[in-house]
Parts: C-alpha cells; structure tokens; sequence
C-alpha cells in the first residue's frame, strides 16, 4: 500500500519544528498549526497540478531527487531560518535548487497565488508574510519526502508519476476544506471541482494535520523546555544570554529557508560583497577576551560598556550609549564605508552585551529590552543593513537541549527586533548551542560569558 504524502508531511511538521517556527516568525503557536492545515493542502495541490501538466511529472520527479540528495529534511534549521536544532546545513547550491521549487509553485497558481495568500492568512489569524513563509517552508520537505519516497523504493519517472496519482484522492480531499474560495480557485488547474466534491472528506484529513501539528508542537515544547530548565539549574546561577539563530526562515524574503553558518568572532571583516549569505559551515575561530566581570547575584556576565557617550544616527536618533558597547561597534561598522562585509563567515561577530534571559528559558529579562530596542534604532538608520543573531550556552546539561535553547533565545532576540519594528527579511537566527565557547566552562564566570547572543552584519 502506497504510503500516503499528506500523512507524511503531517508527521515532518511537528513538535520542535512548529515551535521554532512560530517563535521565528513571530506568531503564535496555534496560529501557526491553523495556518498549516491550509498550507499543506495547497502545496500538495500546487505540485499535484503540476505534475498533470506536459512535462510536469519529469520536472518535479528531478527536482524532488535533488531535494533529497541535499539533505534539507535531516536539517528543519535551514527551513526555518534558523528555526530548527540541526547544525548541518544543506550545499549552497540549495538555495538556487529550491528557490526553483518556490518559483514552480507560483507560476502553477499564477495570479491566484497572491488572494490564496490573503485567504489564508484571514482565516488562521497571520500576517500574510507568515504565510508565504510557511509555504516557503512546506514546498522543500514535500519535494523532499517525494524524492525520498523515490529513492526508497527505487522509483524512475514513471513510477514517481503513479505514486503520485496514487495521491491524488488524499490531496483532493484536502483541497476541498480550504477556507473560503480558495478550492475553486485551483479549477483552472483541473483541480477545483475534484477538490469542491470531496470537502468533507477533506476536512477530516486536514483537521487532523492541524491538530496533529498543534498537540505535538505543545508536547515536544513543554518537553524540551522543562528540560533545558533543568540544565541550566545544573549550573552556578541564573542564566542569562542571548541566543541567536534560527534562522528563518529568513523566512519570508523569497520563500526559502535560511541556511545555518557557523559563527564566530567579532573582528571588522576584510573587504567582500554587498550581500553574503550565510550558507556554509565554517570552523570556529574563537573571540577575544571580554572585559567585564562575574556577578554571583545574577548568575550574568556584566561587561565593561566604557563611558557613556551619545551616537547620531543618520535618520537624527541620537543614542546615549557605552563607547564599547555592541551598539557603539555596530554603528561604527554600518557608518564606516571602508568597513565591508567579510566572505570569512567567522569573521565580523559581536556579542550583545546587555541581553539576559531568566533561567533555564528563553525569555528575556527586563533590562535586555534597551539594548534591543537601540539595535532596531541602528537597523532602521541604515535600512540597506541586514543581521545575523548565533545563540550559545554553556557546557551544562545536555548538547542537543543546550542547541534547543539557544535557537530559542536566539529567536526570542529576532522577534523583539521584529516587534521594534524590523522586518523579519533583515534578521536571522541560529542556535550553536555549548559549541564554540570563549571562555573555560570551568568556572562559573567563563560559563556566564559562554551563554551570550552574537550577532554579524550580512549586508551593509
């Protein structure tokens, strides 16, 4: 029996990858599982629709392989910009591969595409760039599960292209309980009238999705959070530090994930290009030693900021600021035109330095909202500008929950840019949970200074 695609698109979406999803676009959970339970239907249908059409099913049977082959599955990380745990990142050429796939996917719904989009949106509650993100999202780890799928069973073309007709009642099915018009919407693709006469059937399978991808979501979050609660209980004191990462999905911006760099220090980048993506792993360069000094009261590394001093943006803000504050050297580098952009991905890095969170979690504390607040002031002043954030901890606990974490935190600082004003296209995130420490995790300082949010400029 042909296994079914909905059901196993319904299992990719769940537990860590619909949260860090939901923290990465800034959206509420269950919003996010709502608006699922429309998107997958709709992708599956788009992709359906063309492999009905002349030279469809050899299109999509070479673009799903190549999917496959990159290794985008067994990396959610690159799917939501940040948004997943993994630290593997799919080859470059990934990018221009699924982009394809993004690129196919509009042009089979043409000028439908956009009110689909707005439909959507309405009906779950989310803006319509979660949306278009979230589509983003689904076309790879459907194209993907069908390359798999292929190479499984050791299928050519024209076994792809029954496997996939063997679908077509599921999907149809599914089709037929999206909100609104949007099931005849697809009637010009030869899909809306199958759609519109099995709605309740439908219904049934994508409730079934959204609730699936909600329940778990909840389960594996509550899970993963108690968890890191208990690692960093383990440790001398309240945690603090920021985390970076997740990446987005630098979501949004053309559809597509974000794809993980490693990162590393904060040293002004040689000269390079106007927009480097992150899209390769690179080998950890450690950062110079911070100046600052260890407070047991808050379990924090309080740095050394300098003498207070005021910044002129050129949109007329005027910051009042450490003169060696992160705002203070993330200025300086946007405002100096002989600064540029490395192509060295460990290079360029700077540690927030007044960013905590409470304990175990990744919510942060009070006192961290200013520092935030002034990185969006510098963001809007020089709107070209674009940023990465890489969240670490310390050794404490478990590696793969210390990963968890710090992509959380790293979002959770993403989403207050955002809610400052930043559109979510300009900022990514990513967890590299205890690697790459800069201090010894030996004493309770060196930890303190090892759970830190970093952040590199990627475009000026």
């Amino acid at each position: 029996m042909s296994q079914n695609l909905l059901e196993l698109v319904q299992s990719y979406f769940s537990g860590d990858t619909v949260r860090q999803t939901s923290t990465a676009l800034g959206e509420n959970e269950s919003s996010v599982g709502k608006a699922l339970r429309s998107v997958v239907p709709l992708v599956l249908g788009g992709l359906f629709a063309r492999s009905q059409q002349p030279g469809g099913n050899a299109e999509l049977f070479d673009l799903s392989r190549q999917t496959h082959s990159s290794g985008i599955l067994n990396n959610p990380g690159t799917l939501v910009g940040g948004m997943g745990s993994s630290s593997t990142t799919a080859p470059a050429s990934d990018g221009g591969l699924l982009n394809k796939g993004a690129e196919m996917l509009r042009s089979v719904f043409g000028s439908n595409y956009t009110s689909a989009v707005d439909g959507m949106s309405q009906q779950a509650g989310v803006r319509n760039s979660t949306t278009s993100s979230l589509m983003g999202m689904a076309t790879p780890v459907i194209l993907g599960l069908l390359g798999k799928h292929a190479a499984d069973n050791n299928l050519d073309s024209t076994g792809f292209g029954n496997y996939l007709s063997s679908q077509r009642s599921s999907i149809m099915g599914a089709l037929g309980s999206l909100p609104g018009n949007i099931g005849s919407m697809l009637a010009g693709l030869g899909l809306g009238g199958a759609a519109a006469s099995v709605g309740s059937a439908a219904s049934s399978a994508t409730h079934n999705l959204g609730n699936t991808v909600s329940a778990a979501a909840h389960r594996t979050g509550d899970a993963a959070r108690n968890t890191a609660r208990d690692v960093e209980t383990d440790t001398d004191s309240p945690n603090r530090w920021p985390w970076i990462l997740l990446g987005l999905l630098a979501l949004a911006a053309a559809f597509f994930f974000v794809r993980g760099c490693d990162r590393e220090p904060e040293a002004a980048a040689p000269a390079t290009t106007d927009m480097v993506a992150d899209t390769t792993t690179v080998a950890a360069a450690p950062l110079a030693a911070p100046t600052g000094r260890y407070d047991e009261a808050s379990g924090n590394y309080i740095y050394d900021t300098g003498a207070n001093t005021d910044i002129k943006l050129p949109d007329g803000t005027v910051l009042n600021v450490g003169g060696n504050s992160f705002e203070a050297r993330l200025f300086n580098f946007l405002n100096d035109p002989n600064q540029t952009v490395s192509d060295d991905k460990t290079q360029g890095w700077m540690s927030l330095d007044r960013v905590y969170f409470t304990t175990g979690k990744s919510a942060l504390t009070a006192e961290s909202q200013a520092q935030l607040k002034n990185t969006a002031a510098i963001l809007k002043a020089f709107p070209n500008a674009a940023i990465k954030l890489g969240g670490y901890t310390d050794n404490k606990g478990k590696a793969d929950m210390n990963l968890t974490l710090s992509a959380d935190r790293a979002n959770a600082a993403r989403k207050a840019l955002m809610d400052n004003g930043i559109d979510a296209g300009r900022v990514t995130a990513e967890g590299y949970g205890q690697e790459h420490p800069i201090a010894t995790n030996d004493t309770p300082a060196g930890r303190a200074q090892n759970r830190r949010v970093d952040v590199r400029v990627t475009k000026k």
